[in-house]
């Protein structure tokens, strides 16, 4: 049986669950106190100096776990309208190996996690610089997210997994509104045996495709409980496929990351210390 790892993206938002006054270096010591991972964002703007990466293997406890996500110039991005495939930049990917080699050296990287926006459609030029991925990153373990629906309509989903498992790249399951092409259906795939990552991204229709102003706005939602228990299974079946399943909560609108992520706990079954002012929903 593998471990199943939940946290949320990013340890930098979430209203109200820090203590006042808190410093911001200290963020990630009190989150780390309750979740055992998080998804590091801040990594797809810029690459972090050493001093700072080696800042959060100090301030986290053994066994904490990074997935990070890559610089913007090794993805497709909102700014290239016409989705062109990014360049295989092998001396950024370098660099930006190099800064995270205290988090590989201390054991915990746990992937690096590649998301593709809308604009990444599903053609060739596309399909082979995701086989590249791997050269650009050799032994590590890397997942991929997509968030155009023709990777994953139907016609295309077999031969997307396909692609994965042959490249050896983990798939990320998500959960999100179902509207229009920006985004794909709440599948189970596990296309590595080492790693599976699930994402949550919420349910909120209304401001999906609302890519101005600030995050916590777009992605604003509380799970309830049976909507969690729609993933319950799934959590488990990866659970016996995989070394690892990573699971994160993008809803970072006030405390909802951790609610959310401290629920699905409870649904699992797995001990956790209470949070207090964090009441859960029934």
């Amino acid at each position: 049986m593998g471990r199943i790892l939940i946290g949320t993206s990013s340890w930098t938002d979430h209203e109200n669950f820090y203590p006042p006054g808190i410093e911001a270096r200290d963020r990630i010591r009190f989150y780390a106190r309750y979740f055992p991972i998080v998804e590091v964002n801040s990594t797809y703007y810029a690459i972090p100096s050493r001093r700072v990466v080696q800042g959060w293997v100090e301030r986290t406890p053994p066994g904490f776990v990074f997935d990070v996500k890559p610089p913007r110039q090794l993805t497709a991005t909102p700014e290239q309208p016409g989705g062109e495939a990014p360049v295989p930049d092998a001396d950024l990917a370098r660099r930006f190996v190099e800064a995270l080699e205290p988090l590989i050296e201390a054991g915990k990287l746990g992937a690096i996690t590649f998301q593709f926006p809308p604009s990444y459609r599903n053609t060739e030029e596309h399909r082979e610089y995701l086989r590249l991925l791997p050269e650009l990153f050799p032994g590590l373990p890397l997942s991929v997210e997509f968030r155009r629906r023709d990777w994953l309509d139907p016609r295309h989903r077999d031969e997307t997994l396909a692609l994965l498992r042959e490249a050896g790249l983990a798939y990320t399951m998500v959960d999100e509104p179902q509207v229009g092409v920006g985004c794909v259906p709440p599948i189970y795939a596990v296309t590595n045996p080492r790693l599976a990552v699930v994402r949550f991204h919420g349910r909120n229709a209304e401001t999906w495709y609302r890519f101005t102003g600030r995050t916590g706005e777009r992605f604003n939602w509380e799970y309830r409980p049976e909507e969690l228990q729609e993933w319950t299974p799934k959590l488990r079946r990866a659970q016996e496929e995989v070394q690892e399943v990573h699971v994160f909560f993008n809803t970072n609108y006030g405390n909802q990351g951790p609610r959310n992520a401290l629920l699905l706990m409870d649904l699992l079954g797995m001990d956790h210390p209470p949070l207090p002012g964090l009441d859960l929903p029934q």
